[in-house]
């Protein structure tokens, strides 16, 4: 079917408004503090560890055959190529462009890593209703860039691509610490609790008593912590608690008992408007995984001792191999370093050692394995048989109702993996949404626009030559994988992974005054989607009229 030039820009636009509203639902809602930073993180695990690899898994099972190995190397050398051009460009930028010093990390992996999950299976999603693409050759097209996103993961992950973001950070030794008063309070605070262990705890009728008198007794202390200010009733300590307390009259008692309900009522009712809106500060608390040392922060310290006698099931939730594979970005050196300690000292002591444990450990996590499954079933013809029928698939006897026996699977992985890409877009607008800017490098705004330019401007005509060198060196041809060369085409042309910014967060400490990463991630974020907004349109219309003269 040949289209005519109005229907071709129709085509790339049409995708690019879909993705942007559902950006924008994001964003707003980001705003109104509707998705909070604690449910992005909620929301964003579960993408990670079971919307996203239902969805790998279907689409590698249900599209890539035996043949198609040639793609996977196709897929994996040309996405090798996008991540070197890339981070080629942010090294130039960086030697003669002015970049802070705390950011000469950030750059390389802002040039290195684009956004190749959601971005590009929306958009393959919207060219598939028919116009330009069928409904077949669009789940091709989600496979092909799933194995993309599986290369991604092996280089951010596996090949340790974090730790050009981590090597930005430089914390305090314990001479240039910085000192916090409420810190030191706290501490005190805690060894006194310990020595006072003994005192018998408060009845009911006491701490009642206690919280009545509070405003009028000078003996009594507000908790001295942020943490314990939460409680206010239970953080009230009463020093001269062996005095006697009057005795209140049973009605006044129960005037005071109706207006504390009536407080706490409208407390409940009010309680939404009186939160500040979340803002970077909130992400960082949320998302930090060191002190101002450097230090991993434990969290809750009861969950260390729970383990000790804990089930199974309490173990394995607070592992620290959990943590690894089911967060983003609670991932650092220190994982790499502790790699390997449970083997022999011997073992462990050899230098490659660490490195590859931790690179066998991250092909744990579950979009890594449901693409290895997905790939050794799609390659094996009487297994991908038993999820679904292709003509080279051989015949099997499937079940009852005259499907493959393991068809099941393949329903529950489609209906499960359908909601990966919307809730990742609606992730990808409330991250922008909360991107504010501090201050600026001086000059830094000229480094990020020039190489935005080169990302955003000149790749995507790499991306053409590219396919257009792969098809003469016979590698790949117009007629067969027209869907192979698009989605390479597009993969130059997308802007950096927004999981940066919760990379930087975990590796920023939570007393940090200065946050120099933060400010110029989410500038160089904030300039490069309103870009593609155009630059995407424009290099689909000319791959569908000049490339594949559809």
């Amino acid at each position: 079917m040949s289209l005519t030039l109005g229907q071709a820009v129709w085509a790339s636009i049409k995708p690019i408004i879909k993705i942007y509203l559902i950006i924008g639902c994001g964003f707003g809602l980001a705003r109104l503090d509707i998705l909070t930073i604690e449910a992005t993180k909620s929301i964003s695990n579960i993408v990670l560890t079971l919307l996203l690899p239902c969805l790998s898994f279907n689409k590698i099972v249900g599209n890539i055959e035996v043949q198609d190995i040639k793609d996977v190397g196709i897929v994996c050398l040309s996405a090798v190529l996008v991540f070197g051009t890339g981070v080629f460009f942010a090294f130039v930028i960086r030697s003669f462009m002015p970049v802070p010093k705390r950011w000469r990390g950030g750059i390389l992996a802002g040039g290195m890593f684009p956004n190749i999950s959601d971005l590009p299976i929306a958009y393959l999603q919207t060219l598939d209703e028919g116009l330009v693409f069928t409904v077949e050759q669009g789940n091709k097209g989600v496979a092909i860039v799933i194995i993309f996103l599986a290369m991604f993961s092996l280089t951010l992950f596996n090949l340790g691509g974090f730790r050009l973001i981590e090597s930005d950070f430089k914390y305090h030794d314990q001479e240039s610490a910085l000192v916090d008063e409420n810190y030191e309070m706290t501490d005190k605070r805690n060894v006194s609790s310990h020595g006072s262990s003994s005192v018998e705890p408060k009845t009911g009728a006491d701490e009642y008593t206690t919280h009545e008198n509070g405003s009028n007794d000078r003996n009594t202390l507000p908790s001295l912590t942020p943490q314990d200010s939460g409680g206010s009733q239970q953080s009230e300590v009463s020093i001269d608690s062996n005095q006697p307390k009057p005795l209140h009259h049973e009605g006044s008692v129960t005037n005071r008992s109706s207006r504390r309900r009536s407080n706490v009522s409208s407390m409940h009712t009010q309680e939404l408007p009186e939160y500040p809106s979340q803002d970077m500060a909130n992400l960082i608390r949320q998302y930090s995984n060191v002190d101002q040392f450097g230090r991993r922060s434990t969290g809750n310290q009861s969950s260390q001792s729970v383990t000790r006698q804990a089930s199974i099931v309490e173990r394995i939730k607070y592992s620290g191999l959990t943590r690894m594979l089911t967060s983003d970005a609670a991932v650092g050196a220190q994982d790499v370093q502790e790699s390997g300690r449970a083997l022999p000292s011997w073992l462990y002591r050899l230098s490659p050692t660490p490195y590859i444990v931790f690179f066998i450990k991250n092909c744990l996590r579950p979009c890594s394995l449901a693409v290895i499954a997905g790939l050794i079933v799609a390659f094996i013809p009487w297994v991908k048989a038993l999820f679904v029928t292709t003509s080279n698939t051989p015949d099997i006897k499937g079940a009852p109702d005259a499907q493959p026996a393991l068809s099941f699977i393949m329903d529950f992985t489609s209906y499960v993996g359908a909601a990966s890409v919307p809730f990742g877009l609606l992730l990808l607008g409330g991250t922008l949404g909360r991107l504010k800017i501090k201050k600026l490098h001086p000059g830094f705004w000229k480094s990020a626009a020039i190489l935005v330019a080169l990302r955003l401007c000149l790749m995507p005509v790499f991306g053409v030559l590219w396919c257009n060198r792969l098809v003469k060196a016979g590698w790949a041809n117009w007629d067969d994988d027209a869907m192979l060369l698009f989605v390479i085409c597009i993969d130059w042309a997308l802007p950096s992974m927004t999981a940066q910014i919760y990379f930087t967060a975990s590796y920023t400490p939570t007393d940090a005054v200065d946050t120099v990463q933060l400010d110029c991630i989410s500038f160089y974020l904030m300039i490069q989607y309103p870009v593609m907004a155009i630059t995407l349109p424009v290099l689909v219309t000319y791959f569908l009229k000049v490339q594949m003269k559809v």
